[in-house]
């Protein structure tokens, strides 16, 4: 669903410019999750890791913390598209995401995500948690690679 990426601290909402609201000359808004990063929200009221017991072993998100989705950057994406359904793609720039989730896997058609992608909304995509596992990054013998 995603390249690999790591875990930060959930971006304050307050921080996250939308599109009609940036300075004159300024075309391109900013996601407001970085690119390979990812933060759960809401951030859980526990600290915790996902510390994955070996790289065949996926970690599912536990059903008590409570997540609703996962904030992803879209340029991190892989294999979703958007759904076939039309009243999931509101928005008068992009998407609003006010719909349920818009974003599918294009191989079976699962709702994975919503994608806010508005003039009004902030830019970000939130993974729904039921949807997610992580899993360690496949060993890689390039240099600089993850």
């Amino acid at each position: 669903m995603t390249v690999p990426v790591r875990e930060v601290a959930l971006p304050d909402p307050d921080d996250a410019p939308v599109p009609f609201a940036l300075p004159e000359g300024q075309e391109d808004c900013p996601q407001r999750m970085a690119a390979g990063c990812f933060a759960f929200d809401p951030a859980p009221l526990q600290a915790h890791r996902i510390v994955p017991v070996s790289e065949w072993e996926p970690v599912v998100i536990p059903a008590y913390t409570k997540v609703q989705g996962v904030l992803a950057n879209q340029g991190d994406l892989r294999d979703l598209v958007h759904s076939s359904v039309r009243g999931r793609l509101n928005g008068c720039c992009g998407l609003d995401g006010c719909d349920g989730p818009n974003l599918v896997c294009r191989f079976c058609t699962a709702e994975l995500a919503v994608e806010r992608s508005d003039c009004w909304t902030p830019q970000e995509v939130v993974l729904l948690a039921g949807a997610v596992e992580f899993a360690l990054a496949p060993a890689s013998t390039e240099p600089g690679a993850w």
